[in-house]
């Protein structure tokens, strides 16, 4: 009944209550009141009392009212999540009940068995899943956790005249202090499927349906295992196509996929006898020769290199010429499959070195891939340097020729420690450091701890003599066309409170002109803070002085090559002066490299150069040695 009914109710029986009660109550106390006129008086305070009584039902009842609506509301909004939940879930649920009987079939049951769940509530659990139908198999095996669950697997079932097999789920709960079973179905099938998928892609390149590295590199691995299959010969080529980047910047990542699609269908013709194709990552593929087919891997890989060669490449009417290097290598499988792979990229570089478009055919005895594989074992030792903190910075005096008493500038020079604690000169890492890319991070750590090291020394050196720089740091190729150098430059630069002014950047004239734009966007950007920027090596690259006035530069580092001999080669000497003569006409600055005895150092001040720099000036001192008394002391 309503709660509201209720409380009218109770309110119009109080009252007629309070009238009865008047007209029942003795007559000589009736007679009193009335005598003392307080019968109406009487009649109002018992309707009052019994209207209040009325009021308090009704407040109640009213209360009671609105906890019933919530408690509904409650219930409405459980159940419908608990039925969003179970209409959300891809695995068939089924409730039974103490009886086996079904309570809950959610829409994935439903699908799954192609059963309604009206049609099967409160039936027995075993119409949907017959080998359930002595219940034998919903009991838990003999020392099993009763709390946990367990897996069964069901073959034979019938959908739509279809048989198929189920993994089931079984757990008990208790509902109400009784044991209710929960089952979990999933269709096998289904999940054979999704686990053959899984297979396939951590196994194959997802874009070209090739192998991909990790499988090329297991197959390789699997033949040191057998014996039969490592006495066979080996070959192996990588496949790079030249000019991707070109295509890919140009129309996008979808002409680039496009390409990479047709030219995995193109190497999966050409290279069909292959024991395996794969697709390695980004433009590189690679083809595994094994046993007889190792004796026309060479030819089918020339052929591979002319089919590309006369492949149009098109997309949206824009025609591309394509063509491929490839590096092939015959190899032991004992040799490892990242040796094999690490010969086969320094074949492809000859490859492309040489113009691309090409076969090239690995060989010890070839100088370009003898330096490359040098190159290969460096990197990853560079990498453990920067790692484990194995540069030795030292700094090497500049002397300041025509200006008595001026204070010594130093340049930074860099020494790495091989894992054996071997000094590596600059002139053998930093090549390959530059070709693979490595050069932003050694030049990131070389400005972390100058700045970190030298800050007080740098701040001191500024106040005294703030139009000059103490040290100068070099910086590389790679390193000025990185986007993200100079914001981190910027960041050590204000973290360390070094002023710009006391740092001069060095870079090869090479260097500088092989992208000019960005470069001198690069150098302008650090000028407009108070750095100043030196021409290293100048006179040995094809750079003009056509560039160099293009370029905010200070100072013309004259090359070693021309001051080591200045004494004795009046063609030497030619040079530098020439060199020297026109700097000054540009209103720049000259340092001469290498000079190496004080006679040099001598005949470089009488052909006017600026700064001398070499074994004749002074050592190199380690940086820690680099004290600021020495740094602001004068030369004499």
């Amino acid at each position: 009944m309503d709660p509201w009914l209720i409380a009218l109710s109770a309110g119009a029986a109080g009252a007629l209550i309070a009238a009865g009660l008047l007209w029942y109550c003795d007559g000589s106390a009736v007679a009193r009141m009335v005598a003392g006129g307080g019968r109406l008086a009487l009649i109002v305070a018992l309707v009052a009392v019994a209207g209040l009584c009325a009021l308090l039902l009704m407040v109640r009842g009213r209360s009671v009212a609105r906890t019933a609506r919530a408690d509904g509301s409650d219930l409405r909004a459980a159940g419908e999540t608990l039925r969003a939940v179970l209409g959300a879930m891809s695995q068939g649920i089924i409730l039974a009940d103490p009886e086996l009987r079904v309570r809950v079939l959610n829409p994935a049951a439903e699908m799954l068995f192609g059963r309604l769940s009206d049609e099967v509530l409160s039936l027995p659990v075993q119409v949907l899943i017959p080998s359930l139908a002595t219940g034998a198999e919903t009991e838990m095996a003999s020392g099993e956790d009763a709390a946990g669950p367990r897996v069964l697997h069901c073959s034979g079932l019938r959908r739509g005249g279809e048989a198929f097999a189920l993994r089931l789920l079984l757990r008990n709960l208790t509902l109400e202090g009784e044991s209710w079973l929960l089952i979990m179905a999933e269709d096998l099938a289904e999940s054979e499927r999704a686990e053959a998928q899984i297979d396939y892609l951590e196994n194959h390149d997802a874009l070209t349906g090739l192998n991909n590295r990790r499988t090329l590199e297991r197959l390789i691995g699997a033949a040191v295992a057998d014996p039969d299959r490592a006495a066979q010969p080996h070959a192996l080529c990588l496949i790079d196509l030249d000019h991707f980047k070109l295509i890919n910047g140009t129309c996008g990542h979808a002409a680039g996929d496009k390409l990479l699609k047709q030219l995995g269908q193109i190497i999966s013709t050409k290279l069909g006898g292959a024991t395996a194709l794969a697709r390695l990552g980004g433009d590189e593929f690679a083809a595994l020769f094994v046993g007889e087919a190792v004796a026309s891997a060479e030819c089918v890989c020339a052929d591979l290199v002319r089919t590309v060669r006369s492949f149009p490449f098109t997309w949206r009417e824009r025609t591309f010429d394509v063509s491929v290097s490839i590096g092939l290598v015959n190899f032991a499988p004992a040799e490892g499959a990242l040796s094999a792979l690490g010969r086969a990229d320094i074949a492809c570089q000859v490859a492309k070195t040489r113009g691309g478009d090409r076969l090239h055919l690995f060989s010890p005895e070839d100088v370009n891939a003898i330096r490359r594989l040098g190159d290969v074992a460096l990197i990853s030792t560079i990498g453990r340097a920067l790692e484990e903190n194995r540069f030795r910075v030292m700094a090497q005096p500049i002397k300041p020729l025509q200006v008595a008493g001026a204070a010594m500038h130093y340049e930074i020079l860099v020494r790495m420690q091989d894992d054996q604690g071997r000094s590596v000169a600059p002139n053998h890492f930093i090549p390959a450091a530059e070709r693979y890319v490595l050069m932003p991070a050694v030049d990131r750590w070389i400005l972390a701890h100058v700045l970190g090291r030298q800050a007080e020394q740098l701040r001191a050196w500024h106040e005294q003599h703030p139009e000059q720089f103490m040290l100068a740091v070099n910086l590389s190729a790679t390193t000025l066309v990185d986007e993200g150098f100079l914001p981190y430059l910027k960041r050590q630069f204000s973290d360390y409170r070094v002023p710009y002014q006391a740092i001069c950047f060095e870079v090869t004239e090479t260097n500088a002109v092989s992208d000019l734009g960005r470069a001198r966007a690069f150098m302008q950007s650090l000028c407009d803070l108070g750095s100043s920027f030196a021409v290293d090596d100048f006179g040995t690259g094809f750079a003009s002085y056509t560039y160099v006035k293009s370029l905010p530069v200070r100072y013309i580092k004259i090359d070693g090559s021309f001051v080591r001999n200045l004494a004795n080669d009046p063609v030497d000497r030619a040079v530098v002066e020439s060199i020297n003569h026109v700097a000054h006409v540009l209103q720049l600055q000259t340092i001469a490299e290498w000079a190496e005895t004080p006679a040099a150092v001598e005949i470089l001040r009488d052909l006017g150069v600026d700064f001398a720099q070499g074994y004749g000036v002074g050592p190199a001192v380690t940086l820690d040695d680099l004290r600021l008394h020495r740094s602001l002391g004068t030369t004499g």
